[in-house]
C-alpha cells in the first residue's frame, strides 16, 4: 500500500511540474525594438488563454532564439508579412 501512495505522489508531482513548465512558454512582455527580417526564420501566434494572458507574435530567429512582439505594432505586422513572402517564394520555387 505504501508503494501505491509513493507512485501516486510521484505522478502528481510530475504533473504539477509539467504544468508549470508549460506556462513558461508564454510571452510575458514585448520586445520594443524591431527585428530585421533577414534574421528571422519563422513565427508562432500566441493567443490569450488561461496560461498566456498576452497576445503575441513569437518570432523564431536563425540563431535559435524566440522573441515576443506586439501583434498590433506595425513593425511586427511587417515582419510577419516578410516571413509569409519568404515562405511563398520557397513554395513556388522562387529565390533559389
Amino acid at each position: 500500500m505504501a508503494h501505491l501512495k509513493t507512485c501516486t505522489l510521484s505522478v502528481l508531482i510530475l504533473i504539477a511540474f509539467l504544468m508549470e513548465t508549460d506556462a513558461g512558454h508564454c510571452c510575458l512582455k514585448y520586445r520594443r525594438r524591431p527585428l530585421d527580417c533577414r534574421h528571422l526564420k519563422g513565427f508562432d501566434i500566441q493567443k490569450m488563454t488561461g496560461r498566456c494572458d498576452l497576445a503575441a507574435i513569437i518570432f523564431h530567429t536563425k540563431n535559435g532564439k524566440f522573441v515576443c512582439a506586439d501583434p498590433k505594432q506595425l513593425w511586427t505586422q511587417d515582419r510577419v508579412e516578410c516571413l509569409r513572402m519568404k515562405a511563398a517564394e520557397v513554395k513556388t520555387g522562387g529565390g533559389f
